[in-house]
């Protein structure tokens, strides 16, 4: 009787066996990690505190700039009126100028006619020497018989350097005064300078005190940006830890409930494996998955794609942006990167992956090419995306690596620009992995696909000046390993661009897609 009992329980913990290594699994988790409802409700009032304290910073950092606009303004009425008091001053500093220049020219004559003057000196000087030269070389009895002209002629040419001296000394007093008179109108012009620059302007007390009113506004609204990104911080680290607290719990509840059903459950054979939800019915030499976005649902109606590559033998599979099938799932791409992680893993290892994604369908295309089919270690052989964009519609969210944190421009709304700017500039861009091996993008900047389709929008710089800055590019950074070819493509702002670029690129994807499909 012994026996029989013992043989029986074998059996039935034998035929228990993952239940049995579930329901202790779950024990010990749930003694090493417990998360209780008070941890769950604290985390939640902490996001509630820093979503307040980041709405009141916002509010403060939106007075502040209301302030600095207004102090640029009224420092700039102020320079007018100034430069308006000092008309009559320009008018005296531009005749100075007028005289300087005047007196200038008088100097630069009467230096010619010194220099002249020692031209003709040098002259009369270099005859007399030749003179005396020509006497010197004469034979004593001829020296006797010239002496008289000879000495006739030095002192003629002693007058002539004597006349051509007296001439030359009134012309240095003259080059004297007037030396003195130019140096006086320098000065006088720097001094009026000084009055009409407009640089020196703002020295002008009444402008002083603004400008120094405005910087210390402007330092001020610095550190309320720098306040309000710490705070964003501390938020998304609250968020996180809310969300993980809040996802280890329902594992936690799911464990137990688990275990419950453990302990009350007849035993029974082991159950079979799942079925994947999806199933592929033979094998393809490549299989090409063609992803529409929201705004165009079935770009094959565009591309006319499907009879094309299965001439080639291929497999040809539809799917939306947020699913396969029609399209249905949550507002977001988890559910066709889960659903295309199962088919990947039936995909034989040998045969080809192609990725054609549209908008919204471009964006899924790219997160399930650098995501899902890399952490599988699958090659995707060529990754095509027109006009791609990622969450809440913007180009941003799938260019950089936001994790759709970036908010949609607003042509009215400088503040909102601002972020969605700073949102860019601190967001690294997205990789294109090196399992892809070719890489073609096009994208376009003139019409609404993208909701951030603008060349440029009005933001606010550091010292809160209203600045014009370009919004997200449509370019991506490649790995190495992978060959790209990416281009913005120009429609010379028509309103139906994002869909131009889908009819443009159905005549050109055949011709790179044939290179894969052999």
């Amino acid at each position: 009787m012994v026996s029989f009992t013992f043989s029986n329980l074998f059996k039935v913990l034998v035929r228990n066996q993952y239940r049995w290594i579930i329901f202790l699994s779950c024990m010990l988790w749930g003694t090493a990690h417990a998360v209780t409802q008070a941890q769950i409700n604290t985390s939640a009032s902490t996001v509630k505190q820093l979503k307040q304290e980041v709405a009141n910073t916002e509010t403060a950092i939106r007075s502040q700039e209301k302030n600095l606009w207004s102090l640029d303004k009224q420092i700039l009425d102020k320079r007018k009126s100034v430069r308006e008091e000092r008309t009559e001053e320009r008018k005296l500093f531009h005749e100075a100028k007028r005289q300087l220049k005047l007196q200038n020219f008088e100097v630069e004559r009467i230096e010619k006619d010194i220099s002249l003057v020692d031209f003709d000196i040098d002259i009369v000087r270099r005859d007399q020497e030749r003179d005396q030269q020509r006497h010197a070389a004469l034979n004593v009895l001829k020296q006797r018989l010239a002496q008289s002209d000879y000495e006739a002629r030095q002192k003629d040419y002693q007058k002539q350097i004597a006349d051509l001296d007296n001439k030359k000394q009134p012309l240095l007093a003259e080059l004297e005064r007037a030396k003195t008179k130019l140096a006086e109108l320098q000065q006088q012009l720097q001094t009026q300078k000084d009055d009409v620059d407009d640089h020196s302007m703002d020295a002008d007390p009444r402008i002083a005190s603004l400008i120094s009113k405005r910087d210390s506004t402007a330092q001020e609204l610095n550190n309320l940006r720098a306040q309000l990104n710490n705070q964003q911080t501390r938020l998304r680290q609250a968020n996180d830890t809310f969300n993980q607290l809040v996802t280890q719990f329902k594992q936690e509840q799911s464990a137990q409930q688990k275990s419950a059903q453990a302990k009350a459950a007849v035993p029974k054979a082991v159950s079979a494996p799942v079925r994947p939800k999806v199933a592929l019915e033979g094998e393809f030499a490549s299989y090409v998955f063609v992803i529409s976005g929201d705004q165009e649902p079935n770009i094959e109606s565009t591309l006319h794609l499907k009879s094309w590559v299965e001439s080639y033998g291929a497999k040809y599979i539809e799917a939306n942006w947020n699913g396969f099938g029609q399209g249905t799932g949550p507002n977001n791409s988890l559910g066709f990167q889960e659903a295309f992680r199962e088919y990947v893993r039936q995909i034989p290892q040998n045969s080809k992956i192609i990725l054609i994604g549209h908008g919204l369908g471009g964006g899924a295309a790219i997160e399930a090419a650098t995501r899902v089919a890399y952490s599988e270690k699958r090659t995707i052989d060529f990754l095509a995306v027109l006009d791609p964009m990622g969450s809440a519609g913007l180009r941003a969210n799938i260019v950089y690596d936001t994790r759709g944190a970036c908010v949609r421009p607003d042509p009215g709304n400088t503040m909102t620009n601002a972020e969605y700017i700073a949102c860019i500039k601190s967001a690294k861009k997205r990789m294109i992995t090196s399992n892809i091996k070719y890489f073609y993008n096009r994208w376009q900047k003139d019409a609404q696909g993208p909701l951030d389709y603008q060349r440029q929008i009005a933001s606010i710089d550091a010292k809160g000046n209203v600045v014009s800055v370009p919004t997200a590019s449509g370019r991506f950074t490649i790995e190495n390993g992978t060959e790209a070819d990416q281009r913005r493509v120009y429609f010379a702002g028509d309103k139906d661009a994002h869909k131009l670029l889908l009819a443009e690129e159905a005549k050109v994807l055949p011709k790179l897609l044939v290179q894969h499909l052999r």
